[in-house]
């Protein structure tokens, strides 16, 4: 219960340590890194549980790639003598598929 949670609060505050200058600027980079991926293309294709107008277009869109992408892919092995055969798949092909 409550007593456990103070027990392992008072616990870790005993053991903390400030961090170094050195741990500092790697949680800043960490932060930064973290930051630039938020606005990645695949996190700009998420979808929230109240979509606006515009993510709702987005996934009709993502969902309208996808399906041509993948009859695009199936296409192309279908008429490929050779299982090697690369696909062509771009960095959006991705969040499409996803």
């Amino acid at each position: 219960g409550i007593r456990d949670a103070i027990t392992v609060f008072d616990e870790w505050l005993e053991n903390y340590k400030e961090p170094s200058d050195q741990d500092k600027q790697l949680y800043k980079q960490e932060w930064e890194e973290f930051r630039r991926l938020c606005q990645s293309d695949a996190n700009k294709h998420c979808y929230g549980k109240d979509p606006t107008k515009e993510e709702l277009r987005r996934a009709r869109d993502d969902l309208a790639n996808g399906q041509k992408l993948l009859i695009q892919l199936l296409s192309n092995q279908r008429q490929s003598s050779s299982r090697s055969t690369p696909f062509p798949l771009t960095s959006n092909a991705w969040i499409w598929l996803s």
